[in-house]
């Protein structure tokens, strides 16, 4: 009985020390929490949507999202925090989706940061 006891409090200390590592590693760091901070490597341009264009309207969209170690937009994280327009919101989502980054450094190491990025859509004059 007490072997059994023995085996599965090791188990749940190993489980708990697992789950801190990875949660260590999922997390993503804010802009001023790291050294070195994203940078755009290729950046895609968001398409001004045509019907806004022709019409004249203008738009500001500002958006969140994590950047991974890799410099890739995690895009399931992806959120709009401001649009007046759901066009626009759209075709920032698409560049950003389109668009490689150089991670956030942080110890000599690279690491998550959550990005907050704002766009504007200027009409030509």
């Amino acid at each position: 009985m007490s072997n059994i006891l023995l085996t599965a409090l090791v188990a749940s200390l190993l489980f708990a020390s697992s789950a801190e590592a990875q949660g260590a590693s999922d997390q993503a760091f804010l802009e001023f929490q790291v050294e070195r901070t994203v940078r755009i490597r290729q950046g895609a341009k968001a398409v001004y949507p045509e019907k806004l264009r022709s019409t004249g309207i203008e738009g500001e969209v500002l958006v969140q999202f994590v950047v991974n170690e890799g410099g890739v937009a995690q895009m399931h994280t992806f959120k709009v925090l401001k649009a007046n327009d759901p066009a626009f919101a759209e075709a920032v989502k698409k560049a950003v989706s389109n668009t490689s980054f150089y991670p956030a450094e942080l110890d000599g190491k690279k690491v998550k940061q959550l990005v907050q990025q704002p766009y504007r859509f200027q009409a030509s004059r």
